[in-house]
């Protein structure tokens, strides 16, 4: 409008421009030049007024209704600007936070974030940076981006954008929790574990401290899950996993690496004895009885251990203690194992003969020795125990212990055990059939816990005896303590073993948990006594307070005893004095393969007493 105003003037002063003269026409121009030049400008100004008005409109409109908090901060860190939405995030007032320090709002972990935050968004980049806030009694999370406008009128500041992020950094702590956790037990996974060896490994140098690293196998788990089933197995990893935790000092990593396997990371050691010690309170803490599924149940536990030197990587140092847990497990459950570089040698030598027996089982080069059970008072033949045997055409007889513990690592003691059962029965039937001294041998048989896992058991022992034409009675099976604690279904098996006619004994009798409870609930016929025992029997300064409480609990129960490991003429007399009426062992024989067993004990005469054969190792007694 005012351009127009000075146009029509000019127009005006130019009607009577003729009446000018040149000079003052001239000067005319110039100054309607200059009127017009500034009008445009002042136009120009007032496009621009109304351009910020209208941004600046829109963008408290935008702020005001946005939900995420929009701040304005000047280089001293001093808000100025808080949007309504602030009280929803800090529980203040836009009024309340404006004038305040940014940094009051902020946790004081969280500064160093705010710092580098503040110094990026000054040096005009786009920065996003996480941080804690207070709302009234607690803090929560923050993601907040700034803009930097200082130079735009009528902002002059930085601008942040912030949002609640709360429940996003909470999945993802969830999240993060679960990759590296156990869902079941909660314990460190292996991930986690080797990243505690790694950083455990780093920290050794400065703190002179020594690292172990320990390898737990459950003994038994599979038994319990199988019969059980798989929540009873859960809810028993569960509580294994609670009384490691209360076995391992505070400052242990514990983790549970699948299955029923386990590890424990120890730091600041003195030695591998602490090491020691430590697994020696998780055996005891783990081999005593759990309740689950308002059932009893027993499992054990064997524990690999090997140090950690400085230059080993997380995953060699874990490798090694699982290899010194196989050969706990493998040499005797329950027990632990330290690690050796020998191990790995013997471990290729170990695979070699699982291979090598694998074979003999196919080509039936298993063969059985039999040890003679006899009455102690007169020498005579009682029965015979079918022991196993194999010999290795290029190692030579295979240590009987190591080849039952291959087996029974390896589950060959399945087909093992039915080779031995079908064999000696079929022996036996014969003895008892064509030698007038035999008609009344007893023969008896070793089943694992394994073979009590297979549903097959039953009528593997059925067809044995069937296919033998043996007397049920005749028959002996040995099991060991441990297979009565296996879960209430061993109790049913038994019973329906028994009920084929055949006789049960405990073996070892004195080494594992039995009670008075389980030889009253369990169909048990006879108690062998474990050589370790009978050794206190000869000894001047001993009391065998336990041979003469197992003796007078069978004669209590009406349960036979039988004295293993009988090796001198004092221990026969000794136990004969203390009421034990059957034994073997050395000082009668060893065990022989079956022709020898034939010729030295059937063929004797009958007022003969078995003759006492010690092997070169020993000088014969006389019977008296």
């Amino acid at each position: 409008m005012p351009a127009v105003v000075v146009v029509v003037a000019c127009g005006v002063v130019a009607t009577d421009a003729a009446s000018m003269g040149p000079k003052s026409f001239a000067g005319f121009l110039v100054i309607a030049l200059v009127v017009l030049t500034l009008i445009r400008r002042m136009a120009s100004v007032q496009r621009e007024v109304d351009h910020l008005v209208s941004s600046e409109s829109r963008f408290r409109a935008l702020v005001q209704q946005s939900n995420d908090v929009t701040l304005i901060f000047s280089p001293d860190g001093t808000i100025t600007y808080a949007s309504p939405s602030v009280e929803d995030l800090l529980g203040l007032s836009a009024s309340d936070v404006v004038g305040s320090a940014l940094s009051g709002h902020v946790h004081p972990e969280d500064t160093s974030a705010l710092t580098w935050f503040v110094r990026g968004a000054s040096e005009g980049g786009t920065v996003i940076a996480e941080w804690r806030v207070r709302r009234a009694e607690e803090w929560i999370w923050t993601e907040n981006t700034s803009t930097d406008l200082r130079e735009e009128p009528g902002i002059e500041g930085i601008v942040i954008t912030s949002r609640d992020i709360s429940e996003r950094r909470s999945l993802e702590a969830q999240l993060t929790h679960q990759a590296f956790h156990d869902s079941l037990t909660r314990l460190a996974n292996r991930s986690l574990f080797l990243n505690r060896v790694a950083h455990a490994i780093a920290r050794a140098p400065r703190g002179g401290r020594q690292l172990a690293v320990l390898f737990l196998d459950l003994d038994g788990f599979k038994k319990v899950n199988d019969s059980l089933g798989h929540a009873a197995g859960d809810e028993l990893l569960v509580a294994c996993a609670s009384r490691l935790a209360t076995s391992v000092r505070p400052g242990d990593t514990i983790a549970r690496l699948g299955g029923d396997e386990f590890a424990v990371l120890l730091e600041g050691i003195t030695g591998l004895p602490d090491a020691e010690q430590i697994a020696e309170r998780i055996a005891t803490a783990v081999n005593a009885s759990f309740t689950v599924r308002g059932r009893e149940v027993f499992v054990g536990v064997s524990v690999g251990i090997a140090e950690v030197g400085l230059e080993q990587s997380p995953e060699v140092a874990l490798r090694n203690a699982d290899l010194a847990m196989y050969f706990a497990k493998s040499r005797h459950k329950g027990r632990y194992a330290i690690y050796e570089p020998t191990m790995h040698q013997e471990l290729v030598e170990w695979m070699e003969l699982e291979a090598d027996l694998r074979a003999a089982i196919s080509a039936n080069e298993i063969a059985i020795a039999y040890q003679p059970i006899v009455h102690l008072a007169t020498g005579r033949l009682y029965g015979a125990e079918a022991l196993v045997r194999w010999r290795h055409p290029k190692r030579g007889l295979v240590e009987p212990s190591r080849l039952i513990a291959i087996a029974e690592e390896t589950g060959l003691i399945i087909p093992v055990g039915r080779q031995v059962l079908e064999e000696a029965c079929a022996q036996a039937s014969a003895w008892r059939r064509d030698h007038r001294r035999a008609e009344s041998l007893r023969l008896s048989v070793n089943l694992s816990g394994r073979h009590f896992q297979e549903p097959s058991l039953l009528d593997d022992v059925r067809g044995a005896l069937e296919r033998s034409g043996l007397e049920p009675s005749a028959l002996t099976l040995e099991i060991t303590e441990s297979v009565l604690m296996q879960s209430e279904s061993t109790l049913t098996t038994l019973r329906a073993l028994k009920s084929l006619g055949v006789r049960l004994a405990i073996d070892d009798f004195g080494i594992g948990y039995s009670s008075l409870g389980y030889l009253q609930r369990f169909p048990i016929d006879i108690l062998k006594i474990d050589r370790t025992f009978v050794d206190s029997v000869a000894l001047a300064d001993a009391d065998p307070v336990l041979v003469r409480a197992i003796i007078a609990l069978g004669r209590t129960l009406r349960i036979e005893t039988i004295a293993e490991g009988i090796e001198r003429l004092e221990q026969r007399d000794g136990l004969q004095e203390l009421g034990c009426e059957l034994g073997q062992g050395f000082f009668f024989a060893p065990a022989l393969p079956p022709a020898e067993f034939d010729r030295r004990l059937l063929h004797e005469s009958e007022d003969k007493r078995l003759t006492p054969d010690y092997g070169s190792a020993f000088t014969p007694a006389p019977v008296s």
